[in-house]
C-alpha cells in the first residue's frame, strides 16, 4: 500500500513538470525546423548568387548574340583525361528564340594531342534541326558529320532525316565478347567508319510515326595509337572484322510513339520505338537480322521541380558471322555511363536507366533563360550471346551524378560522373543521355 501511495505521489508531482516540458520541447523542435529552413534558403540564395556571378563572368552579349565561355574537361575510360575550352555562341531572333549555335573548341589529350572541333546547330523552324561537326586531332582522330532532321517536313505528315559521318577514332578498346569480358584483356584499335543514313516516314494519329531507314556503312578496323596496350591484330583468335574493310547495307522499319511535350528537354510524356532490321538482301558484305525496342517515360512533381525519368531498351541479333562492331554495344555517355564506349559487346543487349532531374535554379543570361539541374542516376545492363544464358551476375551496375544546363527547347549541356566496378567515368557533352 505504501508503495502504491508513493508512486501516486511521484506521478502527481511530475505531472506539472511534464506539462511544462511539452510546450518547451515543441518550441525547441519548431525553432530547429525554422532554423534549418532558413539555412537551406540562405544556402539556396548563395548558390543562386554564385551561379549568377559565374554566368556574368563567363557570358557576354550583344544584340541578338550571346557568348558563353566554358571549360571542356572530361575523363573517358578510353581516351583518358582531356582538358580545353569550349566557347559557345548563341544567336537569337527577335522572339528570343535560339536560331543558331556555334560551338568551336580546342582541347588537349596526351594520346591524341591538340584537337580542334567546330560545331554548328541551326534551328530553321520548330522541331527542325541541322547539325554540322568537323574535328581534327594531331594524332589519329578525325570526324565530319552532317545531320538534318525535320519531323514535320511536308505538311506535318512527312518525316525526314539524313545523317552522314566520316570518322576515324583511335580511342576504342576491345575487351572480348560477352558479359564477363575482363578489363585486363583490353586491346586498342582504330575504327575507320563511314556511314550514311536516310530516314523517311509518315506521321499519323497525332503521336505515331512509321519510319523506313536505309543505312549504308563502310568500316575498317586497324591497330590503334596507344602503345601501352596490346593491338587488336595481335589477338588470337582475331576478332571478326579486323583488318578487312566491309560494307553494310541495311533496311530498318520502325514504329514510333511519342507523347513528350519537348523532344530535347521533355518534362512529361512517354516515347517508344519498335524496330526490325535486315542487312544483306539488297547488297553489302554482311547478312544479319535485328529486332529491338526502346521505351522512355517522364513524370513531373512539384510543378517541374522534380522530373523522374526512366529508359528501357532491348535488342537482339540473328547472324553468326557478324563483325564485332556491328553487334550490340553497351558503354559510353549514352548508355552505361560508368564505362567507356563499346565496353561490352555481344549479339543481344538489355539496359535499364533511371534518373531524377532536380531543378535547382532558373537564371537570366542576358536575353536567355538558363535552367540548372542536378541529376542522380542509376543504370544496369548486360550483353549476352543467347538470351537463355542471362544471369543476374551478368548485369553491370552504374551509380552516378549529373549536372545539367538547359536552354529550352533545344539546348542541353551535360556533365555526368558515373561510378562502376571498373572505376569512374566523366562525360561532357550536349543533349540528354536519353
Amino acid at each position: 500500500m505504501q508503495i502504491k501511495v508513493g508512486l501516486l505521489f511521484i506521478l502527481i508531482l511530475s505531472a506539472p513538470i511534464a506539462a511544462q516540458e511539452t510546450p518547451t520541447v515543441t518550441k525547441i523542435t519548431q525553432t530547429v525546423v525554422e532554423e534549418a529552413k532558413a539555412t537551406m534558403k540562405e544556402a539556396h540564395a548563395m548558390g543562386r548568387k554564385f551561379l549568377q556571378s559565374l554566368i556574368n563572368v563567363m557570358i557576354s552579349a550583344s544584340p541578338g548574340k550571346t557568348r558563353v565561355y566554358l571549360p571542356a574537361p572530361s575523363s573517358d575510360p578510353n581516351s583518358g583525361v582531356t582538358m580545353g575550352i569550349l566557347p559557345v555562341f548563341l544567336f537569337v531572333n527577335k522572339k528570343e528564340e535560339i536560331e543558331h549555335i556555334l560551338a568551336p573548341s580546342i582541347t588537349y589529350n596526351k594520346i591524341f594531342k591538340v584537337n580542334t572541333t567546330l560545331r554548328h546547330y541551326w534551328f530553321p523552324r520548330k522541331h527542325a534541326q541541322m547539325f554540322i561537326l568537323a574535328s581534327y586531332a594531331m594524332e589519329t582522330n578525325r570526324r565530319f558529320t552532317f545531320r538534318y532532321e525535320d519531323p514535320y517536313f511536308l505538311k506535318d505528315w512527312f518525316y525526314f532525316k539524313c545523317d552522314a559521318t566520316v570518322q576515324r577514332d583511335g580511342s576504342l578498346r576491345f575487351y572480348g565478347l560477352g558479359p564477363n569480358s575482363k578489363d585486363s584483356a583490353r586491346a586498342n584499335y582504330t575504327l575507320r567508319n563511314n556511314h550514311f543514313q536516310l530516314l523517311t516516314g509518315v506521321n499519323f494519329w497525332e503521336k505515331f510515326r512509321l519510319i523506313l531507314t536505309n543505312r549504308f556503312r563502310i568500316v575498317d578496323v586497324v591497330d590503334g595509337p596507344i602503345d601501352a596496350l596490346p593491338q587488336i591484330s595481335s589477338l588470337s583468335p582475331r576478332p571478326k572484322g579486323v583488318l578487312e574493310s566491309q560494307s553494310i547495307f541495311a533496311q530498318r522499319l520502325t514504329l514510333s510513339y511519342d507523347s513528350r511535350n519537348l523532344p530535347m528537354a521533355p518534362t512529361y510524356g512517354h516515347t517508344a520505338n519498335l524496330f526490325a532490321e535486315k542487312a544483306g538482301p539488297l547488297g553489302g558484305d554482311i547478312h544479319l537480322a535485328r529486332l529491338g525496342g526502346e521505351a522512355k517515360g517522364f513524370y513531373p512533381a512539384f510543378g517541374t521541380k522534380l522530373i523522374s525519368g526512366w529508359r528501357f531498351l532491348m535488342e537482339g541479333e540473328l547472324g553468326e558471322d557478324t563483325p564485332f562492331y556491328e553487334q550490340s554495344l553497351l558503354g559510353g555517355k549514352d548508355s552505361h555511363r560508368g564505362f567507356g564506349d563499346a565496353r561490352f559487346i555481344d549479339r543481344n543487349k538489355i539496359l535499364f536507366s533511371l534518373e531524377e532531374r532536380i531543378h535547382l535554379y532558373t537564371l537570366k543570361a542576358f536575353n536567355v533563360n538558363v535552367n540548372f539541374e542536378l541529376t542522380p542516376f542509376f543504370e544496369t545492363g548486360a550483353v549476352e550471346r543467347n538470351w537463355n544464358q542471362t544471369q543476374i551476375v551478368d548485369f553491370h551496375n552504374v551509380l552516378g551524378l549529373g549536372f545539367r544546363t538547359i536552354v529550352k527547347p533545344n539546348v542541353v549541356g551535360i556533365i555526368d560522373l558515373g561510378f562502376s566496378e571498373e572505376g569512374t567515368a566523366l562525360f561532357v557533352g550536349i543533349d540528354y543521355p536519353f
